[in-house]
């Protein structure tokens, strides 16, 4: 499953709209991230708590101690499974705030300059052409 696309760093394709369309791509990405982390939290939890259901019954029908175990460690590594899907969604959150930010930053400082140069209508350099050698 791919969350967003490739977002490339070189070239033309770093001007001030590119780059505010590329931050809205990452801070897309990460709300995507957030959601698919949760729907996966919420369905490894709720699988944790029936394999912990079902190690009970079998322990109450008496089944074999190895099988019960064995069935307790399924529900183990679901909670692990959901645990940690709550720290990609911590990351995924810092992310979309983070990205967030940049973006209205990045607006402030150069929109601007981008709308002054657009109605100008005189046509400018590319990205990085005034940088020093």
């Amino acid at each position: 499953m791919e969350i967003a696309p490739t977002v490339g760093a070189d070239g033309a394709d770093n001007g001030y709209t590119a780059l505010v369309a590329k931050f809205t791509v990452l801070q897309n990405a990460a709300a995507t991230l957030l959601a698919e982390a949760e729907r996966l939290s919420v369905r490894m939890r709720a699988n944790a708590d029936a394999a912990t259901v079902v190690s009970e019954l079998c322990a109450v029908a008496e089944v074999d101690a190895r099988h019960v175990a064995n069935v307790a460690e399924v529900g183990a590594a679901f909670g692990r499974v959901a645990n940690g899907c709550t720290g990609l969604m911590g990351a995924a959150d810092t992310l979309h705030t983070t990205v967030g930010r940049l973006k209205t930053e990045h607006q402030a400082e150069y929109g601007g300059i981008y709308e002054a140069v657009a109605a100008s209508g005189v046509r400018q350099a590319r990205p990085g052409f005034y940088r020093p050698q």
